[in-house]
């Protein structure tokens, strides 16, 4: 995964043997960081400048603060969703297909400013709209859960970003090598084919 952040000018990178890179836009490194777990997706929050890691395993998503380079707080998402305990099903091999892809939408009236949009790579294949407590909650670990589906229906969905002028997320699927642009309602606005296999990272400046 991979995020740029507005307010240092710099890219952060995320690897799957819990590697976090933050680098400048010409590839020099800045710093490097351990994070325990299979990194997949990162995205920033613009008003407080803090990142969230996606841990697909264990479908966590960390809070990562660059200035000290450490995770502050932890918000496992709960697997429940329409009834279904195990909307999001566990995974005991060492690929979870899980949590793949992740982008932070702002909405400044929204009593946590704003939701994540996440993609899970199989198990099912979906794009859900999550509730963190990013602010309703100041406790180190606190539950976050699914309160949407999108009905956009696509295979590993394993890259995102979204565009804060459109307000379409952009979307890479890793099995079809195609990005999309769809609406917030999950309506198809744009497809484009993909060059080569296996995209996992999306973000722009």
């Amino acid at each position: 995964g991979i995020t740029y952040h507005g307010q240092r000018g710099t890219l952060f990178v995320v690897g799957d043997e819990g590697e976090v890179a933050e680098i400048r836009k010409d590839g020099t490194p800045v710093a490097n960081y351990r994070v325990q777990g299979d990194l997949e997706a990162i995205t920033v929050v613009p008003e407080t400048g803090l990142l969230y890691i996606g841990v697909e395993q264990e479908d966590v998503i960390l809070e990562f603060d660059p200035v000290g380079g450490e995770v502050r707080r932890r918000f496992p998402i709960n697997r429940a969703f329409n009834g279904d305990p195990n909307f999001l099903q566990r995974q005991t091999d060492r690929y979870d297909n899980g949590i793949e892809s992740m982008a932070f939408v702002p909405d400044p009236g929204h009593p946590e400013g704003g939701t994540f949009y996440i993609g899970n790579q199989w198990d099912p294949s979906i794009i859900m709209e999550v509730l963190v407590p990013l602010k309703s909650s100041q406790a180190a670990e606190a539950e976050a859960r699914i309160i949407r589906v999108l009905p956009f229906k696509m295979d590993d969905p394993a890259a995102m970003y979204y565009d804060p002028e459109k307000r379409l997320l952009n979307i890479v699927s890793d099995a079809d090598n195609i990005l999309v642009e769809i609406t917030l309602q999950g309506e198809m606005v744009k497809q484009y084919a993909f060059l080569a296999d296996n995209q996992e990272g999306l973000c722009r400046d």
